[in-house]
């Protein structure tokens, strides 16, 4: 399954629910369009803008008390309608896994998690104890290779200074 949206919490009496989308695509809350939501598959009725985010509503959710009992639960599509990128993004499970390798060509771990945060998301690469945090931006990642599973990186990016 493919996340799409994390619902925040119910919007007024009806059953609808506030959502964070977690997708460029967001046809995917269009009337009519079908999302999977703690594994039970729903039409979406309606949806509009909010702040932030969207109010969707979702068919067989029909009160405010029910809409709650979701909060913090994610709206998913399965794997197979998962859509093709544009060149240079990429879904975070292509991207965790992949090793992490300088332009020099040292190795320096494996991309275990990736961290949404305000600027540029970060990507966390390990090697047994050491931790690097790599920000996915393109002056500091050089090449994404899913074909080939490696990430390659700036080489500034690992240089340290001895104290």
């Amino acid at each position: 399954m493919i996340r799409v949206g994390q619902v925040t919490g119910a919007h007024g009496l009806e059953g609808a629910v506030k959502v964070l989308p977690l997708t460029d695509f967001h046809d995917r809350f269009d009337t009519g369009a079908s999302l999977v939501l703690d594994g039970y598959e729903h039409q979406v009725e309606w949806s509009r803008e909010g702040q932030p985010g969207l109010v969707v509503k979702l068919r067989g959710i029909d009160n405010r008390t029910l809409a709650e009992l979701f909060r913090g639960r994610y709206l998913e599509v399965p794997e197979d309608r998962m859509r093709e990128l544009e060149a240079g993004r990429f879904y975070y499970r292509q991207v965790v896994g992949l090793t992490v390798v300088t332009q020099s060509g040292r190795r320096v771990g494996v991309i275990e998690e990736v961290l949404e945060r305000p600027a540029n998301d970060v990507w966390v690469s390990r090697e047994g104890s050491i931790e690097h945090l790599i920000p996915a931006t393109k002056d500091a990642v050089l090449e994404v290779d899913i074909a080939r599973g490696r990430v390659v990186v700036a080489d500034w990016l690992m240089r340290f200074e001895e104290a």
